[in-house]
């Protein structure tokens, strides 16, 4: 595996197992191949605190097959959904090739069980009102939005207001993790991504958690922990 970059933290953090790491498994990054996956497994078991949490976001992957696919609300859950299952079933049989020892520190959940904690949903609807009525934020979530699909940049350019905001959700429902960890129902606190790249949201998280961007939400929002992204490639 190659580390990338250390982006809020340091590698003597990492080093030093000061987090618990947590893998989000998005369907629009081709790269998590179930080989890959697995190795980013291994690796986030050598460097967590405790346990390593694998999350599949499938419900928020609806947004995108809403609006770029052209699919009803309802068809496109329907069908994220189902995709989600798939892919919770492979990563079931990738930890199950862990071992014993291995397994028992790996949690795999969806997205719905990411998202119930108090404080998600405290901070979820505090920037979805600042996105409503703070253009610049509306607009800074907006490039990042556009910067993340540039293979469809021209596609981008030809939606509406509307089917833009609604992309915007999915950057919008990822933040609150971003700025404050995952947590999923009353158990432990995961505060630092693995992942493959970086994009601008990774650039807002730390200007949140350092208080350099867009103070008057920082002020807002609830942020207790503080969070990183391990940049890591497993080539």
């Amino acid at each position: 595996m190659r580390i990338e970059n250390y982006l809020n933290t340091t590698e003597e953090e990492v080093r030093n197992r000061t987090h618990n790491i947590w893998i989000g498994i998005s369907f629009g990054n081709k790269y998590f191949t179930n080989e890959r996956v697995k190795k980013y497994i291994e690796l986030a078991l050598n460097y967590t605190k405790e346990n390593v949490l694998v999350v599949v976001a499938d419900y928020i992957h609806a947004i995108n097959l809403e609006v770029l696919d052209n699919r009803t609300s309802t068809a496109a859950l329907n069908k994220a959904l189902r995709l989600g299952e798939e892919k919770y079933k492979e990563l079931e049989k990738i930890i199950d090739e862990l071992l014993i020892e291995q397994k028992a520190r790996v949690k795999l959940v969806r997205w719905k069980d990411s998202v119930n904690q108090l404080s998600y949903k405290k901070n979820l609807a505090i920037i979805k009102e600042e996105f409503q009525n703070n253009k610049e934020f509306h607009d800074y979530i907006l490039e990042i939005v556009k910067n993340g699909r540039s293979d469809r940049i021209s596609r981008l350019d030809k939606l509406s207001k509307e089917k833009m905001d609604r992309l915007a959700d999915y950057i919008l429902n990822e933040l609150p993790h971003f700025v404050d960890g995952v947590q999923t129902y009353n158990e432990k606190v995961y505060t630092l991504l693995l992942y493959p790249g970086l994009s601008g949201l990774d650039t807002l998280f730390v200007g949140l958690q350092n208080k350099t961007m867009f103070p008057a939400l920082v002020e807002k929002l609830h942020i207790t922990h503080k969070i990183g992204i391990l940049e890591a490639y497993t080539e």
